[in-house]
């Protein structure tokens, strides 16, 4: 069993949330967020659809990433999440920005897939630092 959501100074807005989750963004609307996701302070979901992590980082592997410029799993701080869907233990570094909609043709990536305007993270994709869609 894991332990309920963790969730400080997020507005929340027609959101599911599963349990594990520890969450920090500004505001979350019309999203699903999946087990143990992580999302950090001052971030934007909108519209979104997260499946989560099948595990926790401790915090000596967080660190030792951390050092090795790879974010932690889940979305970083500062981010815009928007018409997204993110599979299983994707990273999401700070400062990203995804911006999905029928402006966006449709293509295949190495990180990712865009369909009908629909982002979808594949699954364990890094993104770093300011990474932009």
């Amino acid at each position: 069993m894991l332990p309920p959501a963790k969730i400080s100074g997020t507005t929340l807005e027609q959101t599911l949330i599963a349990e594990g989750c520890i969450i920090h963004a500004s505001r979350i609307e019309n999203s699903v967020i999946g087990i143990r996701s992580r999302i950090g302070g001052g971030s934007t979901v909108v519209s979104c659809y997260m499946m989560g992590s099948d595990f926790y980082e401790t915090l000596e592997e967080i660190a030792h990433n951390r050092d090795r410029s790879i974010p932690k799993l889940g979305i970083g701080d500062r981010c815009y999440i928007k018409n997204v869907i993110i599979d299983k233990n994707c990273r999401i570094g700070n400062d990203v920005r995804i911006n999905g909609g029928s402006h966006l043709a449709d293509s295949d990536h190495s990180l990712y897939t865009v369909k009908d305007g629909i982002v979808v993270l594949k699954k364990g994709a890094v993104l770093p630092d300011g990474f932009v869609i």
